[in-house]
């Protein structure tokens, strides 16, 4: 049988992608995984949550494993999944663990091929709700929040914001608070649940547009609006999310945070190994470590998130104090309706913002 030039070139290439996908095995023995982790000496860590406390938690992982370097870089959110594609369609591949803020970017991500399949061995630890199939895992929850400072708000005005969604209409509120039209998983969950079909009597889009007119300060990245209220410059955010609240909380802030009924709770941050990981045995051991026991511990200590793993106690040092409360209701995201109204939905809030001022 003869085959053409083009023929004969498709049956090489095919041939090699072979060789190279059988010779890309990673031992799941922890020690041989180290072993081979340690000749690459770097994993480069793309993160949506905040850059600090991530780098504390990296961290832990270099104490519990000499040898590797973790280089993280904040991206947040829909410019995570952009950056890792034009690194892709690029073919110059940096990243090897990512952690992206936003559900239907990493389901897409898996879909095309982009994100490698790799079970961890605490894979049934986690329900099915907070993993994606082999790949992905979202190993600590995301609750929205309303932080306040301690010095702006009197005891009164606590409750009217913790009795409802909705005291934030109240007018003594207008132009006291911040809120952020930036794209991520947090920013958009409570807008999110605002606009659900079965709450539209109760919110859906008048209220938002009352929500723009109380002339709130608008912020293009959540966490400069939370800096703004731990300086005093603004009373409270409408909202942002408990781990951030008590990263800062720990760190000596005066703040303290509510989370009216029901809250948005979801596994919102989605983490998962590249394809094509420069450093392919160190991903898949901080991808391990990062959803084991002792991961999950460090991210409780040291960003002061509640983890998703079954069988962790939560020991925050907040948990304890008198004026917390857990959650009450909750809220569970439609992710069906999340991925087709996510971008749709931010912009027009923007655009009630914008047209409100």
């Amino acid at each position: 049988m003869k085959f053409s030039f083009k023929q004969i070139i498709s049956l090489v290439a095919l041939t090699s992608s072979a060789l190279v996908t059988s010779a890309q095995t990673y031992s799941a023995d922890e020690s041989k995984l180290y072993e081979a982790a340690k000749k690459e000496g770097t994993v480069v860590w793309y993160v949506s949550a905040p850059i600090e406390p991530m780098k504390d938690v990296a961290t832990e992982f270099e104490k519990r494993y000499p040898g590797i370097k973790v280089e993280v870089l904040r991206i947040v959110g829909i410019q995570q999944y952009q950056r890792f594609m034009q690194e892709v369609q690029a073919k110059r591949h940096f990243v090897d663990i990512l952690h992206i803020s936003d559900r239907p970017s990493m389901l897409e991500l898996i879909d095309e091929g982009h994100v490698a399949e790799w079970k961890v061995p605490m894979h049934d630890r986690f329900i099915p709700s907070f993993r994606i199939k082999n790949h992905a895992y979202a190993n600590y929850t995301t609750d929205n929040a309303i932080i306040y400072n301690v010095n702006k708000l009197t005891a009164e005005e606590v409750k009217i914001l913790e009795s409802s969604w909705k005291g934030v209409l109240d007018p003594r509120f207008k132009g006291r608070f911040a809120v952020s039209t930036m794209k991520c998983g947090a920013c958009y969950a409570s807008i999110h649940m605002f606009l659900d079909p079965q709450m539209k009597d109760e919110y859906g889009v008048e209220f938002l547009k009352k929500l723009a007119a109380q002339k709130p300060a608008v912020y293009a990245e959540t966490l400069v609006g939370l800096d703004r209220v731990i300086a005093g410059e603004h009373d409270f955010t409408y909202w942002t999310w408990e781990s951030i609240a008590n990263t800062k909380w720990m760190q000596g802030a005066p703040i303290r945070w509510i989370r009216p009924s029901p809250t948005p709770d979801y596994g919102n941050s989605w983490q998962a190994v590249s394809k094509y990981a420069p450093h392919p045995n160190a991903a898949r051991l901080l991808q391990n470590w990062s959803m084991s026991a002792e991961g999950a511990t460090a991210l409780q200590q040291k960003y002061g998130t509640s983890t998703t793993m079954t069988g962790i106690v939560d020991r925050r040092k907040v948990t304890s104090e008198s004026w917390y409360r857990p959650i009450q209701k909750r809220y569970d995201p439609d992710f069906k309706r999340w991925e087709a109204e996510y971008h749709k939905d931010m912009d027009m809030w923007a655009k009630l913002l914008r047209d409100a001022r």
